[in-house]
């Protein structure tokens, strides 16, 4: 516990470790004599004389437990943690055995869309109005040079691929 907050942690723990389960013993025995009492007096033995007990045992025993809990949740903690770890680790280790195949088969799927020229853009020659491939740099049918502008449909002028508005006229481009 090198690492704790409050450097009086052992301090308190092996405190807690020795008031908890006195109380609880303690509230155990209180809550035996009054259920005994209780019990007894059905035998004929008159009224139950030390009933009051159970009614001091029960909140006794609750509170023993309680910080018997507290005391030893550390503990149970890392129990738990030895318990659950490898199982989970197993579990890991069996989903990506088992999945490789079918990631590594998603993942080529995945590379050959992308490498497919059915959705690639294409760009119109500007002398003879071919499509070609938005990657070429001349045209497939006539050898022109493929400018990357597009023409304003207005006044014709040449503007970039991206431009909102024609450089000449102003007018908006599709």
């Amino acid at each position: 516990m090198s690492n704790s907050i409050n450097p009086n942690q052992e301090e308190v723990r092996s405190l807690l470790r020795a008031v908890g389960p006195g109380i609880a013993v303690v509230g155990l025995i209180f809550t035996i004599i009054g259920f005994a009492s209780f019990f007894s007096a059905f035998g004929g033995g008159g009224p139950p004389r030390l009933f009051w007990c159970a009614f001091v045992g029960l909140p006794l025993l609750g509170l023993g437990m309680s910080i018997s809990k507290f005391a030893f949740i550390g503990a149970v903690t890392r129990y738990m943690a030895g318990e659950v770890a490898p199982v989970g680790k197993d579990v890991t280790n069996y989903m990506v055995a088992e999945t490789k195949d079918s990631i590594r088969d998603v993942a080529q799927a995945i590379g050959e869309g992308f490498n497919t020229t059915d959705c690639a853009q294409s760009t119109s020659c500007q002398k003879c109005g071919a499509d070609n491939d938005a990657t070429a740099n001349f045209c497939s049918q006539c050898g022109a040079p493929l400018a990357k502008t597009k023409r304003c449909e207005k006044c014709g002028e040449p503007n970039d691929v991206d431009a909102r508005f024609c450089d000449n006229c102003g007018a908006a481009t599709v």
